[in-house]
């Protein structure tokens, strides 16, 4: 099956339309429909952000037909630039570099899988290290993410990241320095979600053609064609649940 195939039937079973997919890339809806008719091809980032919007892999829609048991497995990470890096250099190798790299990834699970049996209320959760803002936005990038220990019952199911807040125009719901738990949903109207535009980051709620804010004090931002949303909000982590490093 080609490309566009896949990716309208990866598209149709996410229930997601052309125009959403279309503004969660920050590009036209012609140019998404490009993508779909054979017409164009996406970039390795704009396929990266397709295959997270998609809940599958940048390599399930390049080659696995739609109907492949591999794209009917519950929803996968998204693969980062460090994972993709780490794979340029893994085919590389000859095959006796190849073997040692395996040999090397198993003992490193394993280490990790009796270090999880020894503290089952732990979990991993990134966080970002620059607050995305309840106010006139901030830069919020992908290259400052921090791995810390939380309780794993103080995630919800579906967390993917957090996000610290800063400024007021969130209250009186989320204040600053709150730590949002954010999930890869697509924000729908009415939704609070964490959205980036000309590389400035916002919390806010997701409205009809603009983002609102929750404080009366602070206007609506009209969202434009560059604007990409990031996930949804779902929660907030209470600090007192990070285990300290």
């Amino acid at each position: 099956m080609r490309f566009g195939e896949t990716l309208k039937s990866a598209r149709l079973r996410a229930g997601l339309t052309q125009l959403q997919i279309a503004q969660a890339l920050g590009i036209t809806a012609s140019t998404y429909c490009g993508y779909e008719t054979g017409k164009r091809q996406p970039d390795l980032s704009r396929l990266r952000r397709l295959a997270q919007l998609l809940h599958t892999s940048a390599d399930a829609l390049l080659s696995l037909p739609s109907d492949s048991p591999e794209i009917q497995k519950a929803p996968v990470h998204p693969v980062t630039e460090a994972e993709y890096e780490g794979l340029e250099l893994f085919r590389s190798l000859d095959a006796h570099g190849q073997r040692i790299v395996r040999l090397v990834l198993d003992e490193e699970l394993s280490r990790l899988q009796a270090a999880a049996f020894r503290a089952p209320e732990r979990a991993i959760f990134r966080i970002s290290e620059q607050p995305a803002a309840a106010g006139l936005g901030v830069y919020l990038g992908p290259d400052a993410f921090c791995d810390v220990s939380v309780r794993r019952s103080a995630l919800p199911r579906g967390a993917r990241f957090g996000v610290p807040v800063s400024g007021d125009s969130m209250e009186p719901a989320y204040h600053d320095g709150d730590i949002l738990i954010v999930s890869d949903a697509l924000p729908e109207p009415g939704d609070v979600g964490v959205f980036v535009m000309d590389g400035m980051g916002y919390v806010k709620v997701c409205g009809r053609g603009e983002l609102l804010s929750l404080n009366p004090a602070y206007a609506p931002i009209p969202m434009t064609e560059g604007i990409r949303p990031c996930g949804k909000v779902i929660g907030t982590l209470d600090p007192r649940l990070i285990f300290p490093a």
